[in-house]
């Protein structure tokens, strides 16, 4: 791993979720890997809650919404969300550190990194809902808190390669 532990105390990250026009998922994939970030996670369906991603507490998982588009599918969007944790054990510790051409992994396909962002609290509420689409380019996200700064996210973006 290119990060140490982290001794800020994890905060609730919320992922709003727009319902229209999403497919129905079939047999998701059972884990998320990168090897450039020793990432091997496993990946909890959930479902939506008062308008987000209804994320688990455990900071060792990845949260997808249950009714998403499978994340091989030949166009649109997987928007995956994890949690940064104050031991430094949580999936999204790290997420920061991926860089353009690394490789995400997850179950048939994998995923080249193409973006490393960060956003305001304020601001992932606003755009969030541009992650989740049926059409365009087959792309996966990754939405994470921001390790020692709660009130900023982590947004991964990659596309499809294999």
């Amino acid at each position: 791993m290119r990060r140490g532990a982290f001794a800020l105390a994890t905060a609730a990250l919320v992922v709003p979720v727009t319902l229209a026009g999403q497919g129905a998922a079939s047999a998701g994939p059972e884990r998320i890997k990168s090897p450039a970030i020793g990432m091997n996670a496993p990946i909890k369906k959930v479902p939506v809650k008062d308008g987000g991603l209804a994320i688990g507490k455990d900071p060792r998982k990845v949260y997808v919404w249950k009714h998403g588009d499978p994340p091989c599918d030949s166009s649109g969007s997987s928007v995956y969300a994890g949690h940064a944790w104050s031991k430094g054990d949580g999936v999204a510790d790290e997420w920061r550190d991926l860089r353009s051409g690394d490789i995400i992994k997850l179950p048939g396909c994998k995923f080249e990194v193409e973006k490393v962002e960060q956003w305001s609290k304020a601001k992932t509420k606003k755009k969030m809902k541009r992650l989740y689409r049926v059409d365009g380019p087959p792309l996966a996200y990754l939405v994470g808190c921001l390790p020692g700064n709660y009130g900023k996210r982590v947004i991964i973006t990659a596309r499809l390669i294999d």
